[in-house]
């Protein structure tokens, strides 16, 4: 009995995997787009595509056409963020393309169609904002960087933004966005340690220049994470990994608040864990270990970051030349 119950539920896999999961791929293919809404759609692995990755994404150029606005522009009509993904989702009118008067869900539901992110990573960034303007549904998009929001989503030592105590920080520093692109140490792309080594010389620039900084636990996630994301979101398959992140691609999302050209979609949403290891690794090539959960002075005036990097220190490892190897 019990061998033919095994039987009959090996023949019932078997036609759920050749009915039931080629359809549904074919039925995401085809929409490569987010069809759920309240929430990330599922992958549903099948034996000839196990392994999610990233599929073009196609858009309507009618409705989604690209027209950029900075914070401010028309005489103060147009709202930004200081988040190009937010700034990109309003630029190519999948949200307000005023930035004014969005809902919480609003922001949500256009984040998981066109960058698939995780509802955990959302919840993030918009959990803080609506706790910090209590009794709003709906808020202009240069609110998620006002002065209620600093150290908590907007945050000091920010790739291409200046601390709110020394300027704009909404609107792209050119400078600090050229120092980014500098980074890279091949021209062509940004490693992960680029971008580490980058971001220690921001954290430096802003202690020097702010004179209210703190970079507790929560600041240096919220700085890192402005990298991670774009690791996570824009990366493609190259010489550091299937997330390998193109300088050309970095320019097309900060200069013009936009896709890449070719931009492919996650089919796995982004979500924290993910996030969290690339966090991790650029923190440990800096020197130190992000505590989670947090401490208790965590936002209290304190800096989690020593000055000198572990990576200005320690001597950078090569492999050795051929004809040193001992066997």
């Amino acid at each position: 009995m019990h061998s033919l119950l095994g039987v009959w539920s090996l023949l019932l896999a078997s036609a759920y995997t050749i009915s039931f999961y080629p359809n549904q791929q074919q039925s995401l293919e085809e929409h490569r787009g987010q069809k759920a809404v309240g929430h990330n759609d599922l992958f549903f692995p099948n034996p000839s595509h196990p392994i999610p990755y990233k599929i073009p994404f196609t858009w309507d150029e009618q409705e989604h056409y690209h027209v950029k606005h900075v914070n401010g522009s028309e005489d103060g009509y147009y709202r930004r963020s200081s988040c190009p993904a937010i700034n990109t989702l309003a630029n190519r009118g999948y949200l307000n393309r005023s930035g004014r008067n969005i809902s919480y869900d609003e922001i949500s539901q256009a984040t998981r169609v066109v960058w698939n992110f995780g509802d955990d990573n959302i919840l993030v960034v918009l959990e803080p904002t609506r706790q910090n303007h209590p009794g709003l549904d709906r808020i202009d998009l240069d609110m998620l960087a006002d002065e209620k929001m600093q150290y908590e989503t907007n945050c000091p030592a920010a790739p291409t933004r200046n601390d709110r105590e020394i300027g704009d920080n909404v609107n792209m520093n050119m400078t600090l966005f050229e120092q980014l692109i500098s980074a890279s140490t091949d021209g062509v792309t940004i490693s992960l340690e680029d971008a580490a080594e980058h971001h220690h010389r921001r954290h430096n620039d802003s202690k020097a220049n702010n004179p209210n900084f703190r970079f507790g636990n929560q600041g240096a996630i919220c700085s890192f994470a402005q990298y991670g994301n774009m690791f996570g979101v824009l990366g493609r398959a190259g010489k550091h990994g299937l997330n390998t992140l193109y300088v050309e691609d970095v320019k097309k999302f900060y200069l013009d608040d936009d896709w890449p050209v070719g931009y492919a979609r996650r089919e796995m949403p982004f979500y924290s864990p993910e996030a969290n290891s690339y966090i991790d690794r650029m923190s440990r090539h800096i020197g130190y270990q992000i505590q989670r959960p947090y401490p208790p002075n965590d936002k209290g005036d304190i800096d989690v970051e020593p000055e000198t990097a572990l990576f200005q220190i320690r001597p950078k490892w090569e492999f050795p030349d051929k004809e040193h190897l001992e066997l």
